[in-house]
């Protein structure tokens, strides 16, 4: 994969148009009552007293761009307590860009999100590693001023193995949170949306900018070891971020914002600074939305249909709650298995278009991924039997036994035949695993009938309500994408063909375009770009952009938010690309859909990481 460490230039192309307003409030280190951080994790009163909040001293530093140093961050003295013993940190903040967005109807003090917090502990080095945690769920991040962080009298506490925040500051690791447009956004001020793709990626990838440009201010850490970490639309930022350092596609939209380190002249933009990282830890990623419909289609369209047959949605005689959502008017099971037919050969069809290899060297193809879906599943199973032995597996999965914590008593609705319709026990050496694509649907069907599966299409709308039209953050994965002019597009060309909503400014129905025709438009252009910018696939496989060299990724064995064999193919986007020095890859042992709940195993991967 070609390297980028070095100034680009390249030639200007068009993005969505932001508007912006100069400086973050009142010079570049906007304070306020709040701040980003962490969800629970609050300025505390030292001592009795109360935080300490105060201008930055000057510093000296060599910056590549003096207009966002960190000379006038400001300052809050805070004192933790880690296992119960009291550990001083000092909170940094800050605005990470020059030109920061204005986005009306947030509220907050200046109406600006794009500001960095920077928690340094006491026992920190400039040689740590910096955690950069994105708080991104549905593609939604949190607004920086919208955290209550600075609480008075609040003090944080942490005495859970699984406290990834405690684990950090324990640790003496730097720990950074910012805040960033989102697809959830509301118009800005000239009524325009301006947070759709890449704003999101491009908002993260400034605050990395940010900290290489203040590396020599920086109190402790060193912004050569970003670790990037998030769960579900976090897990895919990070994935993003993970793949595409230094890519040129995201130079334009790096200006706009006044990023570090973007210089623009004439047509051309120019990088003196990098945006690459060391590593990811990421979460059950949703990490290929453009192809997330067809994959989650691919992996469930025969579960579907068996449910169907089923006649669900039906009751759980555990519970007595239904555990598949009655079927709409619009959602039909005639409709809904129209649609799986329709979407899941498309994946297939992706899959073998990328080009990649099987671990046996093999072309990876739309006829061997389920196959390949079984030998992943069946590396995890090894892994969690010899974690934890596969009695307490079995045990778990009959619902008589905790796991990891969590209390499984009477939460799986199992076939009558129970685990013994998906799991088989190896007679040499007593490890359970799936043995054909028969038990491969069993397990499925056993995923599928403990939480219910989402609608076809699963990530891009058929066709949202009237009602949606109010509320961006109600509509799927759609407003994520689209021109400054409409909240969201289909982006899907089963949604786009299909969409039922009229005036929204998308589909066959407003258009008069199909989706084929309208991709070869400027807006369809626009749209492929975006799509192209909010996956890591396009960028490991087509090598063009910088990936991190280490990478843990989890994804839960009982997830069904997003498929299976979406998450394959990003193991071999990531296992054929030669630049990737470790990769940490498994499906976590009946874990759903959520994250940071191996906290104590994942740190131990990155120490391992950090001492080679």
């Amino acid at each position: 994969m070609r390297k980028l460490r070095k100034v680009i230039a390249v030639t200007a192309v068009s993005v969505l148009a932001a508007s912006v307003m100069a400086g973050c409030g009142a010079g570049n280190g906007a304070g306020g009552p709040s701040a980003a951080g962490e969800p629970g994790m609050s300025a505390g009163a030292e001592e009795g007293g109360s935080a300490g909040m105060e201008k930055m001293p000057p510093l000296t530093m060599v910056n590549v761009d003096e207009t966002l140093s960190m000379d006038d961050a400001i300052v809050t003295d805070m004192t933790v307590k880690l296992d119960g013993s009291d550990v001083k940190v000092t909170l940094y903040e800050d605005c990470y860009v020059k030109n920061p967005t204005n986005v009306a109807m947030i509220p907050n003090a200046d109406g600006v999100d794009q500001k960095i917090s920077i928690y340094v502990p006491e026992n920190a080095t400039k040689d740590a590693p910096i955690i950069f945690s994105v708080n991104n769920a549905g593609w939604i991040m949190d607004a920086y001023m919208a955290r209550t962080q600075m609480e008075e009298g609040k003090d944080y506490a942490s005495d859970s193995d699984n406290d990834v925040i405690g684990k950090v500051l324990d640790k003496g690791y730097v720990l950074v949170s910012a805040g960033a447009r989102s697809r959830g956004d509301n118009p800005d001020a000239d009524g325009k949306y301006i947070s759709h793709s890449p704003a999101t990626i491009t908002d993260t990838k400034a605050v990395i900018r940010y900290l290489r440009n203040n590396a020599e201010a920086l109190p402790a850490g060193d912004p050569e070891k970003i670790v990037i970490t998030g769960t579900s639309g976090g897990g895919a930022l990070s994935t993003i971020i993970a793949s595409s350092g230094n890519s040129e596609d995201y130079f334009a939209s790096l200006y706009e914002i006044g990023a570090a380190g973007i210089e623009q002249d004439g047509d051309s933009y120019t990088s003196t600074i990098n945006d690459d990282i060391f590593a990811t830890i990421a979460y059950c990623p949703i990490n290929d939305l453009r192809e997330a419909d067809a994959a989650y289609e691919f992996t469930y369209k025969d579960v579907r249909q068996r449910l169907v047959d089923d006649g669900l949605p039906a009751v759980d005689q555990k519970t007595g709650e239904t555990f598949q959502d009655p079927f709409t008017d619009t959602y039909t099971p005639e409709w809904m298995m129209e649609a799986s037919e329709a979407l899941a050969p498309q994946y297939g069809e992706y899959v073998t278009s990328l080009g990649l290899k099987t671990d046996g060297g093999d072309p990876l193809t739309g006829e061997n991924l389920t196959e390949e879906m079984i030998v992943l599943l069946n590396r995890s199973l090894a892994k969690a039997s010899a974690d934890v032995g596969t009695e307490q597996m079995m045990a778990d999965l009959d619902g008589s036994a905790n796991y990891s914590g969590q209390d499984v008593t009477g939460v799986f609705n199992n076939t009558s035949e129970g685990w013994t319709d998906f799991l088989t026990i190896s007679d040499a050496d007593g490890i359970p695993y799936i043995a054909d694509e028969e038990a491969l649907q069993n397990f499925l069907y056993f995923v599928a009938r403990n939480q219910t599966l989402k609608v076809a299409c699963a990530f891009s709308n058929k066709g949202l309500s009237e009602e949606g039209l109010a509320s961006v953050s109600g509509f799927n994965e759609d407003s994520l994408f689209g021109t400054t002019e409409y909240p969201y597009s289909a982006y899907e060309f089963y949604s786009w063909d299909n969409d039922a909503v009229s005036g929204n400014g998308c589909g066959l129905d407003d258009t008069g375009l199909t989706w084929d025709e309208f991709m070869e438009t400027e807006d369809g252009a626009l749209l492929a770009d975006q799509m192209k910018m909010s996956s890591p696939i396009p960028y490991l496989a087509e090598e063009n952009g910088d990936s991190a060299p280490n990478w843990y990724v989890r994804h839960g064995f009982r997830d069904r938010d997003t498929a299976f064999a979406l998450q394959t193919v990003l193991y071999h986007a990531l296992s054929n690309d030669t630049t990737i020095e470790n990769l940490d890859f498994a499906f976590a042992w009946l874990q759903p859909h959520a994250g940071d709940y191996d906290v104590q195993e994942a740190y131990a991967w990155l120490d391992e990481v950090l001492a080679q």
